[in-house]
């Protein structure tokens, strides 16, 4: 146990110090002229859509969550919920967010913890097939400017196509699918890394529910996830047209795609700072555009997304207000 708690830390302070070397980089790249430039572009109106998109975005995935948990907590709750979750993947890490969000629904909520497991793992595939597709769309247009990332795209696709399939195989065939993982992952020894074994737990998860609602749901979060990363993209477009850059729509597709599954890697805190900005950088560099635009852009991009999350939390205090004021009845 102390092994693994000294682990984990050792991992923490990694993540830490990686963050801050890579926003090292990315300022090294940039000058304080080109930031002060950048601001003085500002455009308020494009500001104004992009919060506006923002806060579309968490209802849509708030929306997703309700209806994956059986809508057995009012959407007003959830929505409390995936606000603070947000705040805590983006001010402090990934796993605190989905730690909050598993907790809040399955211990304040009383909704069983495999089913909130289940509806964040499914949204997730959602996500996953979503990015598969706006990947792919964009890729196929930019294929010949993309010489420097084909590999990396091609492996990407299919990595995801492998997860997704691992998915429903455990859905179908049940038990004798994670039968048969296990008996693999024993024989490769990698039935001893922790990860793994979350992984199997997952697929044991999924494999003891009914295939058709399994299914069902896989469906109901594709659907709501590509609304979902749809807008995500606007909102990345609007971001740009606020600093008042104009960058080539399939350029911006493709680029946000490829953040989205970068910012899934665990190995980021403070919702990816220093790593979502480098790759701003080495991204918008394959098409040309300068280092040291792109690196401001990066820290704009910082800028409001830390603004945009505070803004938000304002529903939490008053969440709080409405409920006091609804017992008082």
């Amino acid at each position: 146990m102390q092994n693994r708690s000294s682990l984990k830390t050792f991992w923490n302070f990694f993540k830490i110090i990686l963050a801050v070397a890579l926003v090292g980089f990315v300022i090294s790249k940039t000058n304080l002229a080109e930031v002060i430039a950048l601001l003085k572009r500002l455009s308020f109106g494009w500001l104004a859509i992009s919060f506006l998109l923002f806060c579309i975005l968490t209802l849509i995935k708030t929306f997703q969550y309700y209806l994956l948990t059986g809508r057995q907590v009012s959407y007003w709750r959830v929505l409390y919920i995936v606000i603070l979750q947000n705040a805590l993947s983006n001010f402090i890490a990934g796993g605190a967010g989905i730690a909050s969000y598993l907790t809040m629904l399955s211990v304040d909520e009383g909704v069983r913890f495999r089913k909130v497991l289940s509806a964040f793992v499914v949204a997730k595939m959602g996500d996953l097939l979503a990015v598969w597709a706006i990947l792919f769309a964009s890729s196929v247009f930019l294929w010949n400017q993309i010489g420097a990332v084909r590999y990396a795209v091609v492996f990407l696709l299919a990595v995801i196509w492998g997860a997704v399939a691992v998915f429903v195989a455990a859905a179908l065939l049940r038990q004798k699918f994670v039968a048969l993982v296990k008996t693999l992952l024993g024989r490769i020894k990698l039935d001893r890394l922790a990860v793994v074994r979350r992984g199997v737990d997952f697929l044991q998860l999924f494999s003891e529910q009914d295939s058709r609602a399994v299914l069902q749901a896989l469906l109901i979060a594709l659907l709501y996830s590509l609304i979902y990363m749809i807008v995500t993209l606007f909102w990345f477009y609007s971001n740009i047209r606020a600093y008042s850059l104009d960058f080539p729509f399939t350029v911006v597709t493709f680029v946000n795609a490829f953040v989205q599954l970068i910012s899934w890697i665990p190995i980021q805190v403070f919702g990816g700072l220093g790593v979502s900005e480098t790759s701003l950088v080495y991204l918008f560099g394959i098409f040309g555009l300068p280092a040291a635009q792109t690196a401001a852009i990066g820290i704009g991009f910082r800028v409001i997304l830390y603004a945009f999350t505070l803004l938000i939390m304002l529903y939490l205090p008053l969440s709080a207000l409405i409920q006091r004021s609804q017992k008082r009845k």
